[in-house]
Order: C-alpha cells, then structure tokens, then sequence
C-alpha cells in the first residue's frame, strides 16, 4: 500500500464530474477526498501523484458476480442451448481442474478484468466437493494478481450435479468457516448454488451460517423460466417466496440474475432488503431474459452488474447493456440513464453487496482507474461517453488499496498465467 496525495484535473465522483479534484491516501484507503485546494495541506508530506485533463480518473468498477473458470469454455461452447453448455461444457471441464489448474486460470482471468478497471469480484466458487484446496488457488490468484476478492463459497448437494461441487450442509459450513478464518481478506461469504442445486435443508443451514457469522448469502435464483415452474410444481411457492420460507430472504441476501419474477416477488425482495445482481451480457449470450432493472430499482432494491459467465469480463460492456436492455425492455429511451448504469457499476454496485467502496470519497478503499479520455467529445458528459461509448482500452493504470496493479500492459504474471491457461484449455477442452 502505498501513502499518497493523489491530484485529479477530471474525474467522476458520484456520478458527477470534478475538475481538480483530490484525495489523501493512507493504508490504502482515501482519508480525505475534495478540491485540491482544500486538501493539498492534509497530504503535504506525502508523494503526490497527479493525472493530466487527458486523463479521467473514475472509482474502481465492481464486479458483483463471476466464475472464473468459464474462461476456458468460450468460443469452442457458444451458441448452444443452456442443457448442452451446461452438460457437455461446464459439467465435462470445470470438474477436470487441478489446484493449479485453477490458480492459472484464475490469474488470467483477473488480469483481464484489471485491464478493463475492474477492482472488486465477486467469485462464486463451486469446485468445493473435494476440500478447500482449490478455493484457495483462487484466494491465492486474487492476492498475487492484485484484484479485491468476495469468495462466494458455494454449497451444492444436487444429485444430477457432479460430486466434485457437492458436499453435506454440514461439512461446507465447516469448510466455509475454515476459509473465512483463515483468509479475512478474501471476505468469504455462503453462497448456496440455486434453488434447483441445492437442497432445501442445505439453503436453510446456509442462511443460518449467514445470520451467524453476519455475512452476505448469494444465490442464483429466478435465471430462467423453469426455475419459477419447478418451485411451485415441487413446494407450491414461487422462487422468491420460497427463499422466504426457507428464511433465506433477509437484508443479507444477494439474489443474483432475479429475471423471471413476478411484482409480487419483485416488492417481497424490496421489503426484506435483499439486494440484486445484474448479469446483462451473460443473460443475452445464454438466452435467459433481461431483469427488470427499472422496477427494482424503483423500489430500492440495490443492484450490481456482474460478468458471470465471463465471455468478456467488461464492466463497461456491462453498464452499456445495462442501459440498452432496460430501453429495449420499457420501449422507452429514458428508462435508464447513463449515470444510473455507471453507478451499478460503481457506489450502488459495491452497496449491493455489503462493501463500502465505489467512490472516491471519504473512508472507501483508493481503488481507481484512469482512463484516456481524449476520445470523450468536448460537448459530451463524461458518464454518457463511457457508458455508451467507452471500450476497455481506454484503460490506463488500475489501482487497487492505492496500489498500481495495472499500468497499460499485461504484467509477467499475467502473462505467464495467459500461456498456461491456453495449455490447460488445450488439455482439457480438447483444443
């Protein structure tokens, strides 16, 4: 970490652009924040780092919701139906991974998303059914590529699923508290699969453990139609309120892709104070459906962007879709703006899953990007230019805990972790 006074000639900061905009860091995080007048005298000691008026500085993007692995199914599985991807994709290669098959994999991928500004993932993590020792790669990928990890450890004990995710509710309590012991920093949390991958004893146990140990639960849920079938068939409750049933449905849960819900189940999320994760690109490529982003978020339900399946790990793709897709969605160009994207992938994202971050403000982690901003018209807000026509490249540097762990090319690590994963994929996909 590194103690620094860091002078900005633009950036955004809630959304809003600043113009010689400054923020103290300290231990890694931003201690004062405001116009570089004001806040040069609380930093006079320290290194200064300054960005020129080509160059924004905006808050570090938050992915709330990844597997990595998938990586190594793009290309070679597009353009199949879901049972297909899911059988002879997924179910044929994730559970060929070594541990240091994972940690290269996983290296790579979190190269790629700092290279496109993103600071915080939120990875969910099912290779569990063996023990802890791939979880770890992934923590240990995540702490050597220099990227913020949630490790949303996983609970699967669905019979048709392979018995390399799956595991009694008993012992991933006991693994899921081992992590959390042992790596504090990896911010651990429970993430019982599914409705349909996890049993309803198992999600019972893992609301327990959340209410326990007060953290954050996330589960797919509501992703596509026959979810919302299979639930009232088995139990007479729709996904949402038999998540409630199961008492899973609190201000600790994170409902990830939530598509196919009635208005009903949409206010049941709101009144319990869950939380929503968005997963746009992801919902296209497979055929789900697209969430109704405007509705949730007019009741005040928080919302994060995620790059789940990771064809392309890019929040900006994601905040773009975002926008596109609930216009298409309302046939209403001004259903959602920009700026309401941007902050999904930002302050609203961060909050939607439990972490003060997203901003540059006071008291947040100095996890930023600079971006090259010479592309953005004179004439055009800074917001609208990087939501509807921002690329990944104009990423410049990534800082995470006000550490530089991206600076315009891939590192040695990433390298090295770029050939070893082409060779896994080639082992194991049969490339």
């Amino acid at each position: 970490m590194t103690d620094e006074l860091v002078r900005c000639a633009r950036a955004l900061v809630s959304g809003e652009t600043r113009e010689d905009y400054a923020f103290v860091v300290r231990d890694g995080r931003i201690v004062a924040s405001g116009d570089f007048l004001d806040v040069r005298g609380l930093g006079r000691e320290l290194q200064a780092r300054s960005f020129p008026a080509d160059r924004l500085v905006v808050p570090g993007f938050i992915n709330g919701h990844s597997h990595a692995y998938q990586i190594l199914l793009r290309g070679w599985a597009d353009d199949w139906p879901f049972a297909k991807w899911r059988n002879e994709a997924l179910y044929r290669v994730v559970p060929q991974l070594t541990p240091d098959d994972v940690y290269w994999t996983f290296v790579a991928a979190f190269s790629e998303m700092l290279a496109a500004g993103i600071t915080t993932v939120a990875e969910f993590f099912y290779l569990n059914g063996a023990g802890n020792e791939r979880a770890e790669a992934a923590i240990r990928a995540a702490r050597d590529a220099g990227i913020r990890l949630i490790l949303a450890r996983t609970w699967m004990d669905a019979t048709y699923a392979p018995p390399e995710f799956c595991e009694t509710a008993d012992v991933a309590a006991q693994r899921t508290l081992e992590l959390m012991q042992r790596y504090p920093d990896a911010n651990v949390c429970v993430a019982p699969h599914s409705l349909h991958a996890a049993s309803p004893e198992m999600i019972r146990s893992a609301a327990e453990f959340s209410r326990r140990f007060e953290c954050m639960l996330h589960i797919h849920v509501a992703e596509a139609p026959y979810e919302g079938e299979e639930t009232i068939a088995r139990f007479g409750s729709t996904p949402i309120a038999l998540l409630d049933e199961l008492g899973a449905l609190t201000e600790r849960t994170v409902a990830v892709h939530a598509i196919h819900l009635s208005e009903p189940e949409k206010e049941m999320l709101a009144r319990a104070g869950a939380r929503v994760v968005h997963n746009p690109m992801t919902n296209q490529y497979l055929g789900d459906g697209i969430c109704d982003v405007v509705g949730l978020r007019s009741l005040a339900v928080p919302i994060a962007l995620g790059t789940d399946a990771d064809i392309r790990p890019s929040l900006i793709d994601e905040m773009r879709s975002t926008a596109l897709l609930a216009k298409l969605r309302s046939f209403d160009g001004s259903a959602l703006t920009a700026r309401a994207a941007f902050a999904m992938g930002t302050r609203e994202g961060a909050r939607a899953l439990g972490l003060d971050a997203g901003d540059l403000l006071d008291g947040g982690p100095a996890d930023y990007v600079v971006l090259d901003a010479s592309g953005i018209d004179p004439w055009s807000p800074e917001s609208n230019a990087l939501v509807y026509r921002g690329q990944d490249a104009w990423v410049q540097a990534t800082f995470v805990n006000g550490r530089r762990v991206y600076f315009g090319e891939a590192s040695p690590l990433a390298r090295r972790a770029r050939s070893e994963t082409a060779l896994i994929a080639k082992r194991l996909c049969g490339l």
